[in-house]
């Protein structure tokens, strides 16, 4: 493929008048020229003028698209400050700028541009994706596209790819596969126009989902001023709620509470409806880890109306809201609740699994709801990283084996208590995930150990 840089402005004419379907005497017409002059500028015999390029371009629809190194760099720019509306979630904005720029596919000799502007209009459908569903799908068989071609692609569109990549696999809930692409980014950012400390902040999104808590709230903290959010947008609540849950979670509940407090008294506009729900329910999360249970399912029951009852974040509301009664002894209310959930998580088997567990609180002192919760309940929320809720049954756990150390569950009790130090350990000294050359998952000391 011909790049911009091996065609003068005449070639660049010839192509677009060809991709236009636009004859030689059509093009002579709207210059005021002889078709003879076109063909022999077209045969490499002569240039156009300033002014017939002028001309030339405004007759094709092409004046805003680059046509030397001046206007490349503008146009990049443009690309960038259309970014920047996606990063804040403006997408009604920034839909209303794409149709000026989408001019670029006209202009297969600008590779690196046309890419770009696709990495961008990927980033603009997985942010919809929250109220769009069927975006996720586009913006997968878009990037499948696109990674055919990726390899010979600038280091600056690579970046964006992994980003994308990084994003799409988030929206799909694998924060594995998503930490691996966002880490490739990294490596890449140093070949961007301009840097996005968003990329950090999904960094710090990854960490927190696999379980390393306090190396999220470090990545936080250290970009936290640095973000130009708009102070009221839904992308500064979702940023504060991200930093409460990971505080509160390590036992910093006063901070998070302070953070979800501002973010109940700033909400943003439109678009306010999910944020709000997110913010109540991490509140009730917050008051759950300071055993203030009345008053977290208070805030449990605010969230309630905020989200669809298929939507993942309705079945975690409800989860902690039984787990609050249960710890409250209002087991008949939440007995209701799990009856009532059922008909929303069939199917999935996570949540079944959670609300399995839930139940067998209520026979805590069977073997059989022991066994289960020891077997498979905490073994699979280590395995999905969940070691906030692990702890948890660790600690009902270890609350009967010190109650029955009489029955022969010393060693139990002894085991029990080395796995809630280990957790422990992982959550407020996580160590930082790399990737080997096989791509397989390792872990790098945080203190830069090279063991």
């Amino acid at each position: 493929m011909e790049c911009s840089t091996t065609l003068s402005p005449s070639q660049k004419i010839k192509v677009l008048r060809k991709a236009a379907n636009c004859t030689q005497e059509d093009l002579a017409e709207a210059l005021g020229c002889t078709k003879s002059k076109i063909s022999r500028i077209e045969s490499g015999d002569w240039d156009y003028s300033q002014e017939d390029i002028a001309a030339a371009r405004k007759f094709l629809g092409v004046d805003n698209v680059p046509f030397n190194d001046k206007e490349f760099m503008d146009f990049k720019q443009r690309l960038y400050q259309w970014r920047d509306l996606i990063k804040n979630r403006l997408t009604d904005e920034a839909r209303k700028k794409q149709s000026d720029l989408a001019v670029i596919t006209r202009l297969y000799f600008e590779p690196e541009l046309n890419m770009l502007y696709r990495m961008f209009e990927i980033k603009l459908l997985l942010t919809e994706a929250l109220t769009v569903k069927t975006n996720v799908a586009l913006a997968e068989e878009m990037l499948l596209s696109e990674e055919l071609l990726i390899e010979e692609a600038s280091k600056e569109n690579q970046h964006h790819f992994y980003c994308n990549m990084g994003a799409l696999h988030i929206n799909k809930q694998d924060f594995k596969t998503a930490l691996q692409y966002y880490i490739k980014a990294c490596d890449l950012e140093v070949y961007v126009l301009e840097k996005d400390v968003s990329l950090k902040l999904n960094l710090a999104i990854c960490y927190g989902m696999l379980g390393k808590y306090a190396l999220t709230i470090g990545i936080i903290e250290e970009i936290y001023p640095f973000l130009d959010y708009n102070r009221y947008s839904s992308t500064q609540t979702y940023l504060d709620n991200t930093l409460a849950v990971n505080y509160f979670r390590i036992g910093h509940v006063s901070r998070a509470k302070k953070l979800l407090s501002k973010c109940l008294s700033e909400q943003p506009g439109a678009d306010s409806k999910y944020f709000l729900g997110l913010s109540y329910h991490n509140y009730g999360c917050a008051c759950w880890k300071s055993k203030e249970y009345e008053e977290a399912i208070s805030y449990f029951d605010r969230a309630d109306s905020y989200f669809d009852k298929n939507d993942r974040m309705y079945v975690e509301n409800i989860y902690w809201k039984v787990r609050c009664l249960i710890a409250s002894k209002k087991d008949s209310k939440a007995r209701l609740l799990i009856s009532e959930v059922k008909p929303h998580i069939e199917g999935n088997e996570h949540h079944l699994l959670m609300f399995d567990s839930l139940s067998h609180l209520f026979t805590i002192n069977d073997d059989a709801s022991i066994d289960f919760i020891e077997k498979k309940t905490i073994p699979y929320l280590i395995g999905k990283y969940e070691h906030y809720r692990a702890i948890d049954y660790c600690e009902v756990l270890k609350s009967r084996f010190m109650a029955w150390s009489n029955k022969g569950y010393k060693k139990k009790l002894i085991k029990l208590k080395a796995m809630i130090c280990d957790i422990n350990e992982d959550m407020l000294f996580g160590e930082e995930m790399i990737f080997n050359e096989e791509n397989t998952y390792e872990y790098a000391s945080h203190s830069g150990c090279d063991d």
